[in-house]
């Protein structure tokens, strides 16, 4: 049960929305997030971010293109019920409750339940494909469908990135301009996550929703770089011709999960890898519980029927 406090907090920040003339409701949100994990009232951060969600309509959208990898083939026309979706990445502070609640593991750079205080408003990462799908149970949502994902992700228009057709690297947070910096380790990696911001231009994830430019059309932030995402999907590498074609999900083979969007590192240190990593039909898969770069976010059903 939510505090009054937290609450009449929450409600106070959502009201901005209201009467901040100039700025858009998603600009106003962030702002007052910002503003939260800079007081540290972890409690109304979490809250707020719990209740921010993007209702992405029914009907049917493109999924898959017709000349990427042999798993986004063959190009098809796939209905989707109204669903919601976490405008955000699931943050520490959210994580935090639920490890608190439930017991659950903590990511590997988390000291006991704590993670570094700098990180309250960073996208969780370094979980399992079962404690997202876990922690979204817990909170009353799901991990999304691989289709959900893509058709938040491409919009009506069926756009290749999120914010359109044409890659920019400063609309998503890939360090796809520092990757020589990169180590190849996992290890490296991991240590990466300990370095507080600042100088030395060190990757790391950045606060969800600092990329407000790179939203996609339904306005949901962080579908390209930050985390790289579990969706509910098993991973299927021979496409989707077998594909239902109402709402889709796919159940076998029973080897790894799928996973969706770039994130906020590329291990191989590859830039001109990153723009095809970063497109909305991008397929990903693996069955780890402890990878820095893996993130996810949680949806629903509901929303409009049209």
């Amino acid at each position: 049960m939510i505090r009054l406090a937290v609450l009449i907090t929450v409600l106070a920040a959502l009201s901005l929305v209201a009467c901040t003339a100039g700025a858009s409701e998603m600009e106003v949100e962030i702002a007052n997030l910002r503003r939260l994990a800079a007081a540290g009232d972890v409690a109304a951060l979490a809250d707020m971010l719990d209740h921010s969600l993007v209702t992405i309509p029914a009907g049917e959208f493109t999924l898959g293109s017709p000349s990427g990898p042999a798993d986004e083939q063959p190009q098809r026309q796939i209905y989707l019920d109204a669903f919601r979706i976490d405008r955000y990445e699931v943050t520490n502070a959210q994580y935090q409750r639920f490890v608190l609640a439930t017991g659950a593991r903590t990511p590997a750079h988390w000291v006991g339940t704590d993670y570094p205080p700098w990180q309250v408003d960073w996208p969780v990462t370094g979980v399992s494909w079962k404690e997202a799908m876990s922690y979204c149970t817990w909170a009353g949502k799901r991990l999304p469908s691989e289709a959900e994902w893509e058709k938040a992700c491409r919009g009506p228009q069926a756009s290749i990135y999120p914010w359109g057709n044409t890659w920019s690297p400063d609309l998503a947070n890939t360090g796809s301009d520092r990757s020589t910096l990169w180590p190849p380790s996992m290890e490296a990696i991991w240590l990466l996550l300990l370095a507080q911001p600042g100088g030395g231009g060190s990757p790391h994830p950045q606060p969800v929703g600092s990329y407000p430019q790179g939203a996609s059309a339904y306005g949901v932030l962080d579908l390209a770089g930050n985390a790289s995402e579990w969706v509910l999907d098993w991973y299927n590498w021979q496409g989707y011709e077998n594909l239902p074609e109402r709402n889709p999900v796919g159940v076998s083979p029973l080897w790894n999960h799928a996973l969706r969007g770039s994130g906020w590192v590329d291990r191989y240190g590859e830039q001109e890898r990153v723009p095809d990593l970063s497109r909305c039909a991008r397929r990903n898969s693996a069955h780890t519980s402890n990878d820095p770069r893996l993130g996810f976010r949680c949806a629903q059903e509901g929303g409009n029927d049209k």
